[in-house]
């Protein structure tokens, strides 16, 4: 079954602009190689949350903004992979609800899922996830686990985490841009920035203007523990270890972060982190 596209006012219409694959013709996001960690530690993570909540929610919801078209291509090696959709489709979720703005992208991941048994609890909307957020048909008593994976922190305002805390309860895994959307544009976070400064958006305040700004990695320490205590403000209380997503070359690109209303989820995270990262240590909760 083809899932269904919801076509929001802000949906993109432009043509995509990355490559296509050679295997089916559809749009296709170009990646680096780094992207397999970040994949290996959703998918461990999902699977946890999806399996270790099935007796104790019926309603377990799989949310992913900024979901892309459902496949990659490595640009070193010009390999293909799958998009993070496609690595959980499979999950015990069930339902699954996807937001990509761009149209082409949209229409790929709808083809590209249909084969799956689960396309039949997908649904996908095609818009800005902020628009998006207060139509999402998310039965009451669910549990959600949320990935937010935008390329840039303008994308993913805590206006957008504020509206996933009123809609549903829900976990978070959160792509925040350590390098290249914090720590190397530190010199445009000046304590005269209006209140549409992107780190300020992020942020949800500017909390940000009084930290020091002597060193790149401090700051972004400072701007993180703020990130943190608003998280802990909507009754986030358990964030587990951060885990920094690099080039090949060592530059910092992101941190995924994980929190959790509750400290079972909490547990989850660490143990996905022990299990990718550490397999040698992982011996189970």
């Amino acid at each position: 079954m083809r899932p269904p596209i919801h076509q929001l006012a802000s949906a993109d219409p432009s043509p995509w602009s990355d490559a296509l694959s050679p295997s089916d013709g559809l749009p296709i996001r170009d990646s680096g190689p780094w992207i397999a960690t970040k994949h290996r530690l959703l998918t461990y993570c999902a699977e946890l949350f999806a399996t270790g909540m099935q007796h104790k929610w019926r309603s377990r919801v799989y949310l992913e903004l900024f979901s892309g078209p459902g496949k990659c291509v490595v640009r070193d090696t010009g390999k293909e992979a799958p998009g993070s959709p496609l690595k959980v489709i499979n999950h015990l979720f069930t339902r699954f609800i996807f937001t990509e703005k761009n149209r082409a992208a949209a229409e790929a991941l709808a083809t590209r899922i249909e084969p799956y048994e689960n396309s039949s609890r997908t649904e996908i909307w095609c818009g800005d996830c902020a628009e998006a957020v207060p139509h999402l048909h998310i039965p009451k008593g669910s549990l959600t686990f949320a990935f937010i994976d935008p390329t840039g922190i303008g994308h993913a305002p805590f206006a957008l985490i504020e509206a996933l805390h009123r809609k549903t309860q829900c976990d978070l895994l959160i792509n925040i841009q350590h390098g290249m959307g914090i720590k190397m544009n530190i010199h445009q976070y000046t304590p005269d920035a209006d209140e549409q400064s992107a780190l300020t958006r992020f942020l949800g305040n500017d909390g940000w203007k009084r930290l020091p700004r002597h060193h790149p990695g401090d700051f972004f320490r400072g701007v993180l523990d703020l990130y943190k205590g608003q998280l802990d403000r909507l009754g986030f209380a358990f964030t587990g270890r951060e885990v920094l997503i690099e080039t090949q070359k060592r530059t910092p690109l992101y941190l995924l972060l994980f929190a959790s209303k509750h400290e079972r989820g909490k547990e989850f995270w660490e143990k996905s982190v022990k299990g990718v990262m550490h397999p040698e240590l992982d011996f189970g909760l």
